[in-house]
């Protein structure tokens, strides 16, 4: 640098000269500097690295205007609503507002006992989880099974066992026949646990790669009157 501005020290006139050439050229360029200025400028939009990443955490599925999903990964209590969404087939997205509000914990004999289980399922622990849901989507969803799940102490997924809606102990395991947007319904799930293993959370299973909600809280013993009436009509109808 020292070299540098040692030479042009020497030719003065000649610096002139080139700045005001320097001068007229950035005139007549002016075009060229605002599209340099403006390239940093456009950067953001040509990268768009935001804006694609936010339907990863918000919008994992397509879902109607003026609906917003709960973020992925939120930890809920017992009867604290989230609005989350599945795909029970591929051309169809189901848009729920959903609230775990109860956990039971029973027993094979006490509520059960009119199933027919194998050895394994007889061992089990069974769980009664209540759930109120509201179809917050344009689709109707009748006869759909909702994507909540049993997180054990291991670790490990454990999904829903069908039962008919009929079961008092327990109504509901799939939504009502006919479930369209705005409808609300009261369900319940039934969950065989294996033996040993408790609960770590309910979860909601959006599709994979997103992070599922879930609810904790007090694990509780159902009804005596409503386990007794769901043994008893469950028996009478296996005769």
């Amino acid at each position: 640098m020292r070299t540098r501005r040692g030479g042009l020290s020497r030719t003065a006139a000649a610096v002139a000269a080139l700045t005001m050439v320097a001068g007229l050229a950035a005139g007549c360029s002016g075009g060229d500097d605002d599209a340099s200025s403006g390239t940093p400028e456009e950067s953001p939009t040509a990268a768009s690295p935001t804006p694609s990443e936010e339907p990863e955490v918000e919008g994992y599925l397509p879902v109607p205007d003026g609906v917003d999903l709960t973020e992925p990964g939120t930890r809920l209590k017992l009867k604290d609503s989230a609005v989350a969404a599945w795909q029970p087939r591929q051309d169809v997205v189901g848009v729920v507002e959903v609230a775990v509000t109860r956990i039971d914990e029973t027993t094979v004999q006490a509520s059960l006992a009119g199933f027919d289980l194998d050895a394994e399922e007889q061992r089990s622990t069974p769980y009664f989880v209540k759930v109120k849901v509201t179809n917050v989507g344009d689709t109707d969803l009748g006869a759909r099974q909702l994507p909540i799940y049993f997180l054990d102490t291991r670790g490990v997924l454990v999904a829903p066992t069908g039962v008919a809606r009929d079961f008092k102990a327990c109504p509901g395991g799939v939504l009502p026949g006919t479930f369209a947007p705005g409808e609300q319904a009261m369900s319940c799930l039934i969950f065989l646990v294996p033996e040993g293993q408790e609960l770590q959370a309910i979860t909601f299973r959006p599709p994979d790669g997103v992070v599922p909600v879930s609810w904790r809280g007090a694990v509780t013993t159902p009804k005596s009157g409503a386990a007794k009436a769901g043994r008893a009509k469950q028996s009478a109808t296996s005769q």
